[in-house]
């Protein structure tokens, strides 16, 4: 009596290394969300980018917000 044997090859690719966070001034941040809250900007096309993770940018408008928020 025969058997056959199958088997599957799995193959990987290294896991890419997290960026170094960048520290980005207050000026920067600024310049970044304005681009983000401009009329069709994306957040996640500026955040593209940019370099950074969408939810990043997220955080700095919800703070921009607040901050104008509290302003008023």
């Amino acid at each position: 009596m025969s058997h056959h044997r199958t088997f599957e090859i799995l193959t990987a690719e290294p896991v890419p290394s997290r960026r170094k966070p960048r520290h980005r001034s207050d000026e920067e941040k600024a310049r970044v969300v304005a681009e983000a809250f401009s009329p069709g900007g994306s957040v996640s096309a500026v955040a593209r980018s940019e370099g950074l993770d969408p939810s990043q940018l997220y955080a700095w408008r919800r703070k921009a917000l607040r901050r104008a928020w509290l302003r008023h």
